[in-house]
């Protein structure tokens, strides 16, 4: 084994082919890597007001197996969707940074009526911002534990929210890979009552097991948020290429 570097040296031309060799390997990698170039990605989401929900909160812990909480699972991934919007030129209405709901401070009632005031805040605060869109994040249970997957909901009557929850399914499809589930509508309050292209994103199952625990990793709520980002920055934008499911994103 040698102790020393060896450099052997090129003729002009072997560094011109060299260099024209390395400029094709790079336009390849290029075009299989799985992220876009960010301006691409970001094209179209500039001065957006865009809303992110991080569902329940405070007294309200939302869908609960064992010690697995969905409002610890809404938040982490809610901040780091805001942060990719944020970097993308987005003005991000996050409507909670903390854990905490939304009902007024000095509310005095049932839990169901905190909850029902906690919803209409959320509402209120986004029509009041004129947002863009409304993204509300949130996990999904059911009395079986089978079930699992992420899935898009939507108001029938709004077209736009069709499209956004339609493209925001197909990403978090190809990114995860671990679901099979299409938007579907659904008759929940924020639907029907923000004046704004609406989505409900249930991020997976929190009743099954499994999903619980990838729900619960840092990694995995990263993967989900980067999912749910590209959904929405593709939705503004019809140019940018689908991603490549071999290479999972940042």
């Amino acid at each position: 084994m040698l102790d020393r570097a060896v450099y052997i040296p090129l003729k002009k031309t072997g560094i011109i082919t060299l260099t024209l060799l390395l400029l094709v390997l790079g336009y390849i990698g290029m075009r299989t890597n799985v992220q876009p170039d960010s301006s691409v990605l970001a094209y179209g989401l500039g001065n957006k007001v865009i809303v992110v929900d991080a569902g329940h909160g405070g007294i309200d812990p939302g869908a609960v197996r064992g010690e697995k909480r969905e409002k610890d699972v809404t938040l982490p991934i809610s901040k780091i969707l805001a942060k990719h919007l944020s970097q993308a030129g987005a003005m991000v209405v996050m409507l909670r940074d903390s854990d905490r709901d939304l009902a007024n401070s000095d509310f005095k009632g049932t839990v169901a009526q905190r909850k029902r005031q906690d919803l209409a805040n959320r509402v209120k605060k986004a029509n009041d911002a004129n947002a863009d869109l409304y993204i509300s994040i949130h996990t999904n249970a059911d009395l079986s534990p089978r079930w699992s997957g992420a899935q898009v909901f939507y108001n029938p009557g709004s077209e736009k929210s069709k499209r956004l929850a339609e493209i925001i399914q197909k990403e978090l499809t190809t990114i995860l890979g671990n679901t099979k589930r299409e938007a579907k509508t659904g008759s929940y309050y924020i639907l029907s009552n923000t004046k704004m292209p609406t989505v409900i994103v249930e991020v997976g199952f929190i009743s099954n097991p499994g999903e619980a625990k990838l729900l619960y990793d840092p990694a995995y709520q990263s993967k989900v948020a980067y999912a749910i980002y590209s959904g929405i920055a593709r939705s503004q934008n019809e140019d940018v290429p689908l991603v490549d499911t071999k290479i999972p994103p940042p």
